[in-house]
């Protein structure tokens, strides 16, 4: 298999962070069990060449893989993915309908980071061409295959708690993310479309309900004396319904924002609520009950359930988690698709497709609208077109 990666940033090499990303890191442990013949790393800067060079060599000796990387410095995908099997699309959200697009038509199976595109009227055109084409087209919603979050799911298909009431979400970054890390591209997302969108998509995972009206308002300041206009925080309200009783509904509350000092234990803050009427869940997804204390970084809360490094038994090092087991996911789906052992239309449900997305995206617009709209309440394109 020769896999495309478009885009040479942070969570494919680690560039600006500490670590060394989770794309690069996730294709080098597959190769423990199965064959890649090579990953072509594209993206617009020659600089990145010594970028990826660096990251897949120090992966490569931490695992003790010998994962081939080859970086191509470019602008367009669809040349690159010439004789590629299929593509990982890690670039700025903006960026994310041409890219996919351009993949879709050359027929190649894809996997976008969240969101799908910043609009319904993109992601509902990125269905329409994965369908023309018939290949397999998912986003890296890697949430879904949180333990944390599957047992939640069993239970409440169990019916533990019993009729939803409402649903609580904070989730926040460190001012770094869109201030250094993100800076070039973080007035064109908000805060709600980078992070936000991991619990719609999770919402819609554990319930089954779908979106129908959403209202946001914003808070500003500590971004803009920094230059940039963009909110620092989002608060949402977006209503769910059943989609076999429309009348039967709850409310997520969402707190979102990236203005943590950098002295938060951990570049993420999350957690979650979930009110039933005989029971509630209480999910906890920054402190996970490792922490390291240490001179030269003070304490880090660390999420070894995530992406993370981990000592096997035989004294080898594997890189593991949930972020990993998602794209580990699409490349087995891909390899399954190639040997006639599934077809794409098999996947569209049982996975985050790009036509489940569509649900998530119809949420980023609404809250979109209302903060623009100064909080009015919007309805949602994914419930009225369903």
């Amino acid at each position: 298999m020769k896999v495309l990666v478009v885009g040479a940033g942070a969570y494919v090499t680690g560039r600006g962070t500490e670590g060394l990303g989770t794309v690069l890191p996730a294709l080098a442990q597959y190769t423990k069990q199965h064959e890649i013949s090579e990953v072509v790393v594209r993206a617009t800067r020659e600089s990145n060449a010594g970028v990826v060079r660096k990251a897949a060599d120090e992966i490569n000796r931490r695992l003790g893989t010998r994962l081939s990387v080859r970086y191509e410095a470019g602008v367009g995908a669809s040349d690159a993915a010439r004789g590629c099997d299929c593509a990982i699309v890690v670039v700025p959200d903006d960026e994310h309908f041409s890219v996919c697009a351009a993949l879709l038509e050359s027929r190649v199976h894809c996997l976008v980071v969240k969101p799908l595109a910043p609009s319904m009227d993109e992601a509902s055109k990125l269905v329409a061409l994965q369908r023309e084409h018939g290949v397999h087209a998912m986003v890296e919603f890697h949430k879904r295959l949180d333990a944390q979050n599957r047992i939640v799911k069993r239970l409440l298909d169990e019916g533990r708690i019993g009729r939803i009431s409402h649903v609580n979400v904070t989730y926040s970054q460190r001012a770094s993310v869109p201030g250094q890390l993100f800076r070039q591209w973080a007035e064109w997302s908000s805060i709600f479309q980078y992070l936000g969108v991991h619990y719609v998509d999770l919402i819609h995972f554990l319930t089954n309900f779908r979106p129908v009206r959403a209202m946001a308002i914003g808070c500003r300041g500590v971004l803009e004396r920094q230059g940039l206009d963009v909110d620092d925080a989002i608060m949402a309200m977006v209503v769910w319904a059943s989609p076999d009783d429309p009348m039967q509904r709850f409310v997520a509350n969402f707190t979102v924002g990236w203005i943590d000092p950098s002295q938060s234990t951990a570049e993420s803050d999350q957690r979650y609520s979930i009110v039933g009427a005989t029971g509630r869940f209480e999910c906890d997804q920054k402190n996970r009950g490792l922490q390291l204390v240490a001179e030269q970084t003070g304490v880090r809360a660390i999420n070894p359930h995530f992406s993370e490094y981990l000592s096997d038994q035989a004294g080898g090092i594997d890189f593991a988690g949930y972020g990993a087991d998602s794209i580990a996911c699409f490349l087995e789906d891909v390899s399954r698709i190639r040997a006639g052992e599934a077809r794409w239309q098999d996947l569209v449900e049982c996975r985050p497709s790009f036509e489940q997305a569509l649900i998530s995206t119809s949420v980023v617009e609404a809250v979109h609208e209302s903060l623009a709209s100064n909080g009015e309440w919007k309805d949602v394109a994914s419930f009225v077109r369903r």
